[in-house]
């Protein structure tokens, strides 16, 4: 039987010491209305697991990445299908659970900029190529140490099919997301 912990604003935002009303703020941009809650319902919020990752990673959009509030919730709506495919929204919140998810052998890196357009719509669209490490190779040679890398593709609102990943990474305006740090991090603040 697995159980589901839930996490309050104030247990969150010491485990994560993060200010508790930045932390209210991030969670009311990244996630709908609580359907229990609001002001004088008398319930505090609960979050899974789920909701607490998208918080977070909202929020690393926000004050590491430096994306506006309307970008950050266009960058975690447009991965959020990928990132519940690829198990990092499907968790239970079981401490069992999320450590297999942390140990798991590949990584994750998320590499995206705003799409050029053509036309203005006052919205910005991001082109988006997750890069997942399936295997690294380690040789040490008498000229140094030599790193390489398998890696699988995945671009997302990518219209160009040929050589997309090299003209996204040309991009000087890139950024980047080491997405199994960052939920790594996540786990080992929530379960020390």
């Amino acid at each position: 039987m697995t159980v589901i912990h839930y996490y309050t604003n104030r247990e969150v935002s010491e485990l994560l010491a993060i200010n508790l009303a930045r932390w209210k703020r991030w969670s009311r941009a990244f996630l709908p209305p609580d359907p229990l809650g609001g002001m004088q319902s008398g319930y505090a919020r609960q979050y899974t697991f789920k909701d607490l990752f998208k918080v977070f990673f909202g929020g690393h959009l926000l004050g590491h990445l430096k994306l506006s509030v309307l970008e950050s919730k266009q960058v975690l709506e447009d991965l959020s299908p990928w990132m519940k495919k690829n198990g990092f929204l499907n968790l239970n919140g079981s401490k069992k659970n999320l450590m297999g998810m942390v140990r798991r052998s590949e990584s994750y890196r998320i590499y995206f900029c705003p799409k050029p357009l053509s036309g203005t719509t006052g919205k910005t669209i991001f082109r988006y190529l997750i890069r997942k490490t399936v295997d690294v190779e380690i040789k040490v040679t008498l000229s140094g140490r030599q790193v390489i890398e398998k890696l699988t593709e995945t671009t997302l609102h990518d219209d160009m099919v040929e050589e997309s990943s090299l003209a996204l990474l040309d991009d000087p305006s890139v950024r980047l997301i080491n997405l199994t740090a960052l939920y790594a991090q996540l786990v080992r603040k929530v379960h020390p």
